[in-house]
């Protein structure tokens, strides 16, 4: 390989002041730079959702003896809003675990806080 700017210019000096396109100098969008909006409906089934799913995870831990209800039928998401259902969901674990290491902090339980 050969590092000189000009060693495969043959000669020509012509494409020296060539531009880049603006294409290839966008970046890819960070994660703090992506905005993704639910729509009420849509929160509201994720907030149900959990509802369910706490009153199940209670009966598991404190109601053995009760049968165990059965599971509400999958929603039908679009791939787009699947996708930013994940991201909601890994966030508000993400957000969950950030708490729960404030208050060991708090508390002087161990653990540093986030």
């Amino acid at each position: 390989m050969n590092n000189d700017n000009y060693a495969n210019a043959n000669g020509e000096l012509e494409n020296l002041h060539y531009e880049i396109p603006q294409r290839l100098l966008r970046h890819t969008p960070r994660p703090r730079e992506v905005v993704f909006m639910l729509t009420r409906t849509q929160l509201a089934i994720m907030y149900i959702t959990w509802a369910v799913v706490r009153h199940h995870v209670h009966q598991r831990v404190h109601q053995l003896e009760l049968p165990f209800p059965p599971y509400p039928p999958h929603p039908v998401w679009s791939d787009e809003v699947r996708v930013m259902m994940i991201l909601w969901v890994a966030r508000e674990r993400r957000m969950f675990e950030m708490e729960m290491a404030e208050l060991e902090y708090i508390l002087g339980l161990g653990g540093a806080a986030c």
